[in-house]
């Protein structure tokens, strides 16, 4: 059987764009070849990612479009995970309990609620992401983690 892993926006993007983390990222999922599992939330998430890649110079409009082409085209390779009520209600049960104390924020909580809401369903073997930060509240509420 297939592992699913579950990868944040911050992760995501390293899969359209060449940057420090990349080459790990694309080192495991050769390897395991995993079923990938997003949330709806990184399907608008991910066109900001890169729309503010351009505005900081860091890429252009052609890479721009030529990586949220890909990633339209890839689309229907993911599960893609919607955030309904059950997430939000996740979500707001997460900022209530670590906001204050660790700073989790609020897209980060409803990607948070969304992999663990998916976990719930149907295993999720690990939850890929970018940020130092929630990777360790995801290490703590008991997920396994890859921050690249």
């Amino acid at each position: 059987m297939s592992k699913r892993y579950f990868f944040d926006t911050s992760a995501l993007v390293k899969l359209y764009r060449q940057e420090k983390g990349t080459d790990a990222l694309d080192d495991v999922m050769s390897r395991e070849q995993p079923v990938l599992v997003i949330s709806d939330l990184s399907v608008i998430e991910i066109i900001s990612a890169f729309a503010k890649k351009v505005r900081s110079r860091e890429i252009n409009d052609k890479i721009f479009n030529k990586a949220v082409s890909a990633f339209e085209k890839d689309i229907t390779l993911f599960e893609v995970i919607e955030v309904d009520s059950t997430v939000k209600s996740g979500a707001i049960s997460l900022l209530k309990k670590l906001a204050t104390k660790q700073g989790l924020r609020t897209l980060d909580a409803i990607q948070l609620s969304a992999v663990m809401t998916a976990h719930g369903k149907k295993p999720i073997d690990l939850f890929v992401l970018a940020d130092r930060l929630l990777a360790d509240v995801a290490k703590a509420e008991g997920l396994n983690v890859l921050c690249v």
